[in-house]
């Protein structure tokens, strides 16, 4: 009965991705550098908590003269009759600042909210030197690296725990063929009282007019956990539907 009601809701909220694209679309069509994006699938996770359930994501992007925006957020949240499963809330903003052609100063922040990581949030700001190895019509490669910091909270005891970090991250995308999109990202946050290891690698693939499907599948491991029975490493593997990736 769980397998086959998350089967009907994936179905349901197939034309509700469609119904976002076309609002998507025909707001950025108002709003100028503005773009946006609408995501909704069904997504398997692995580690602190195993489940199947519906996730959701909504993200902005704005390209300036000498600015450049991007704003995404996600949410997963899954119940098992009365007893919440998986609870996870993911905020990230990014702002680059334009130095030369291939060159930017980017001012990253981010925060984790996931009830089964044995953290209340986990949180980082870091401002890093950004360069565009690759600047191709089909492929695109972004290589940052800079000092931040890291403030994370136990669930616990209520400990707070902060400090220094050096973040490095990549940012791979290439467009395979039209209508087919692959796309990598990988950072590291590395600080005294803790390491986070991300990875995200994805496949975009249009369905058929404003509608796409993507496959993702995210890690985040992190060498510090508060107590034994919290896992380290965290995988996810989902499916969801977006606006079109051309």
């Amino acid at each position: 009965m769980k397998n086959r009601n998350l089967l009907l809701a994936s179905a349901l909220l197939m034309p509700l991705s469609a119904m976002a694209a076309d609002e998507v679309a025909d707001a950025s069509e108002n709003t100028g550098p503005w773009s946006g994006s609408a995501e909704l699938g069904t997504i398997f996770t692995s580690g602190n908590s195993e489940t199947q359930s519906i996730n959701a994501s909504l993200g902005a992007e704005r390209d300036g003269e000498t600015w450049d925006s991007t704003f995404r957020i996600s949410a997963l949240k899954t119940k098992d009759e009365d007893t919440t499963t998986a609870e996870k809330y993911t905020f990230f903003s990014q702002f680059d600042r334009y130095l030369t052609e291939r060159s930017y100063l980017a001012i990253v922040a981010s925060q984790d909210r996931d009830r089964f990581s044995g953290y209340r949030y986990q949180t980082a700001v870091s401002a890093n030197y950004g360069y565009h190895a690759i600047m191709q019509d089909d492929m695109t490669l972004d290589l940052e690296a800079g000092p931040g910091y890291q403030r994370d909270k136990e669930e616990e005891t209520g400990e707070i725990l902060e400090g220094a970090i050096a973040r490095v991250a990549l940012n791979f995308d290439w467009t395979i063929a039209e209508g087919t999109q692959f796309i990598e990202y990988f950072s590291i946050e590395a600080g005294d009282e803790n390491t986070i290891y991300r990875s995200e690698t994805g496949l975009l693939n249009q369905i058929s007019g404003r509608l796409a499907s993507k496959i993702t599948y995210k890690v985040k491991h992190q060498e510090t956990v508060p107590d034994e029975e919290t896992e380290k490493t965290d995988t996810e593997l989902g499916v969801t539907h977006l606006p079109s990736v051309t």
